[in-house]
């Protein structure tokens, strides 16, 4: 079974801290109202913050060519598209900016537009497993020229 290294998941954690922190900030110099999620909310619901009072799951690293859209966690339960966030944010590098989404919107176009599944990184719209692998993980690759029609709103 393929393992993650420390090294890797804890340059994870450092990355998505540091997209969380500036998402705080553009969400305040934009005078809205920002709140921290609970340990518990982040891990079971999926839920980094509440902005207004709706949860926001903010994704950082994001890339024009390749964005990934989680269905299903490495364990086998609800990724982030089937979690309970009313938005998600996703950091795209090229564009230096949060693109905002409904997360709803989001798991509508992986259900009506993927088919099939793979274990080739370099499809699209098929749900990638690492099944052989004993992963239990479904994620979707598309590119943000699939899914730009579904943004709310760049921040």
């Amino acid at each position: 079974m393929m393992k993650v290294q420390k090294k890797r998941l804890d340059l994870c954690a450092k990355d998505g801290k540091y997209f969380e922190k500036l998402f705080k900030e553009k969400v305040l110099s934009n005078n809205l109202k920002w709140k921290e999620a609970t340990k518990e909310e982040d891990w079971y619901k999926h839920i980094d913050c509440y902005v207004n009072g709706y949860g926001v799951d903010v994704k950082g690293n994001r890339h024009l060519e390749t964005i990934w859209l989680e269905h299903t966690n490495v364990n086998g339960n609800k990724g982030w598209l089937r979690g309970d966030a009313y938005y998600i944010a996703m950091f795209i590098m090229e564009l230096n900016c949060f693109s905002i989404y409904k997360r709803y919107d989001l798991l509508n176009y992986v259900n009506k537009n993927t088919k099939g599944e793979s274990n080739n990184t370099l499809e699209y719209l098929k749900f990638y497993t690492r099944r052989k692998w004993g992963k239990k993980d479904k994620v979707v690759k598309v590119k943000y020229d699939y899914i730009k029609h579904l943004e709310l709103k760049k921040l």
